[in-house]
């Protein structure tokens, strides 16, 4: 499995997703933070030892209209700060469902200029369905300074998406929603996606509805190659309806080794309020 491409001396993590049977030999490693996205609920109960809770509502704001949208820097450093997180200190991101959450949270962190991050693949519902280790007390961290330095390595706007769908040029569009959604057969407009834009539903990436982890590596590459995405230096950017789904896919193409992927924040909610226009059908550009 490919190494995380951000790994330096700094960062404990053996790649973007690492597996739960490693998590657990290092979990009194204090060289790094675990977060918990969501599950509320749960958390009091059973959490994984050591994990922070992180409500996911608090990592998005609504812009414009637009919802889904990064909550300001300003606001997440103050909440970082105050679990305890600096720039400087690597986290592991786990949620309670599919991964969503967390790897939107991963791609949070990266956007103000962290680099020492992680996911827990398949989260805590492998985690338990495997037995391990759980805490029900919460571990409380000194509060500290998370200075951003917000990046736009992994960001792309609106008007670099337009001037990308408008020419047929290097850069790649992923469309990372249902097939439903990409053809344009839903009653939500805009029926269609962003022209020019490949189809990847972010679940094939996963091994089942009931088992959230990742295909083996060399599977998902190859289902990766049937799109023409082989070049890991090729320049990506993806979507989805509010890049919560697309967060999935821009970490699992980092944690293949793909170097120039970016986020599209606002994603269709935002193409919607912007009134950009899009394609219905199958094929990433109408007919001629």
């Amino acid at each position: 499995m490919t190494s995380n491409a951000q790994a330096s001396v700094d960062n404990p993590f053996p790649a973007l997703f690492v597996e739960s049977q490693w998590l657990e030999e290092h979990l009194q490693d204090s060289s790094f933070r675990i977060i918990q996205i969501g599950g509320e609920r749960y958390y009091p109960q059973m959490h994984i030892p050591g994990a922070a809770l992180l409500s996911f509502r608090d990592l998005v704001t609504l812009r414009n209209t637009v919802p889904g949208m990064r909550a300001d820097p300003e606001l997440l450093a103050e909440l970082l700060g105050r679990m305890g997180i600096t720039l400087q200190t690597p986290v592991l991101f786990y949620d309670v469902g599919s991964g969503m959450d967390a790897a939107r949270g991963v791609w949070t962190l990266a956007s103000l200029g962290h680099s020492a991050l992680a996911q827990l693949d398949g989260g805590l519902g492998v985690w338990y369905r495997e037995k391990r280790v759980m805490d029900s007390l919460a571990t409380p961290f000194p509060a500290c300074s998370f200075l951003p330095q917000p990046t736009l390595e992994w960001e792309a706007t609106a008007d670099e998406v337009l001037a990308v769908a408008s020419t047929e040029g290097a850069t790649l569009l992923l469309d990372t929603r249902t097939p439903e959604e990409y053809q344009g057969l839903t009653a939500r407009e805009p029926r269609g996606h962003i022209a020019g834009a490949r189809l990847f539903n972010w679940l094939d990436a996963l091994l089942g509805t009931h088992d959230p982890r990742l295909k083996p590596p060399a599977e998902l590459l190859s289902l990766f190659a049937r799109l023409g995405i082989e070049d890991r230096q090729q320049e990506i950017i993806l979507y989805c309806e509010t890049a919560h789904r697309a967060a999935h896919t821009w970490l699992l193409l980092r944690h293949l080794g793909f170097h120039k992927v970016r986020l599209y924040d606002g994603s269709i909610a935002e193409w919607r309020y912007l009134g950009h226009p899009v394609v219905a059908g199958n094929a990433p550009y109408a007919p001629a």
